[in-house]
């Protein structure tokens, strides 16, 4: 076993490892960085969207409560001229006692001039149109012969984020149903209650919502940024420990590894010296006989003493 390959190895893995958990990390936070964005945009949509159906209800409520009594009678002045689309009306036209002079505003003519006044003040566009239209005014825009032959088929709504003249704008128009009281002033060009008279479109500007989206999600992405900042150097943090614990295991296993062989080392020379000894140790035939030979006298000379020894005074 080899300590530097196990350094090297460990550098190379704890590398992996470090370049994984970030890998990891950022996903993670683009992930949660787009799925806010997402949902920013959505309530900024949501916002536009519901603008629009404030508006085109106050439209449509204005224009039932006009059309219920009949129109409404109005000072004559170059703002409200008396209406040639309503000169089939005997009572058009009338004077009060003191002989101010009146004309009547049906609804689609006095929510003409409140949609243009609001547009003024609030930069939200009201249209009232229809396939058969009289004033070049009310001629339908592209977006909106598309919507009116849509409802010509049944359908009760069109909404859509679309531009006006290269601005983005939230569009919606609903048709706008014949009923009882909008014969008295329809009613000679041949519609019937139910028939689809024409529509009602609101168009929201989205600039003051797309401001805002551009406001929240800079803001979002500088939280994101610094929470991955943050996440980053928890993980360069952790990664730094625990390369201090790895270098200080593997110093370990390598100054282990090092005694290990060095009594290893040991052990073989003292195996060798312990050997070289009991060879020393073994009976040589030609050495040892040769040096009984020089003392061949004295066993008997032993033996003699012996025999002495052990006679009895």
């Amino acid at each position: 076993m080899n300590p530097t390959n196990n350094i090297v190895n460990g550098a190379i893995r704890l590398r992996i490892y470090f370049w994984g958990v970030l890998v990891t990390w950022t996903i993670i936070v683009a992930g949660l960085f787009v799925v806010g964005i997402l949902q920013i945009r959505h309530v900024q949509q949501e916002l536009a969207i519901n603008e629009a159906r404030a508006n085109f209800n106050k439209d449509q409520s204005l224009r039932f409560w006009s059309a219920k009594r009949g129109g409404v009678y109005v000072p004559v002045s170059e703002h409200a001229p008396p209406n040639p689309y309503l000169s089939h009306i005997p009572e058009r036209d009338i004077k009060t006692p003191s002989g101010k002079a009146l004309t009547l505003m049906n609804p689609a003519y006095m929510l003409r001039q409140t949609m243009t006044e609001y547009e003024k003040l609030y930069g939200v566009r009201g249209h009232i149109t229809s396939l058969q239209h009289f004033r070049p005014e009310t001629a339908p825009d592209e977006w909106e012969i598309s919507a009116l032959m849509e409802f010509e088929q049944g359908r009760q709504e069109v909404s859509e984020f679309s531009t006006i003249d290269g601005k983005p704008y939230f569009r919606v128009m609903s048709p706008m149903i014949t009923k009882k009281g909008c014969l008295k002033c329809h009613g000679h060009q041949g519609y019937k209650v139910g028939d689809v008279r024409g529509g009602v479109s609101v168009s929201v500007p989205m600039a003051p919502y797309l401001a805002n989206y551009r406001k929240q999600a800079i803001a979002y992405g500088i939280s994101f940024g610094a929470l991955w900042i943050l996440g980053l150097a928890g993980i360069s943090l952790g990664t730094g420990g625990l390369r201090r614990r790895i270098r200080e295991r593997d110093m370990a296993e390598f100054q282990l590894l090092k005694a290990h062989d060095e009594l290893e080392m040991r052990v073989k020379e003292r195996t060798v010296e312990l050997a070289e000894a009991n060879s020393n140790l073994h009976f040589d035939p030609d050495n040892d006989f040769s040096l009984l030979g020089k003392f061949e006298g004295i066993p008997c000379q032993i033996d003699d003493d012996l025999a002495k020894s052990a006679r009895v005074p």
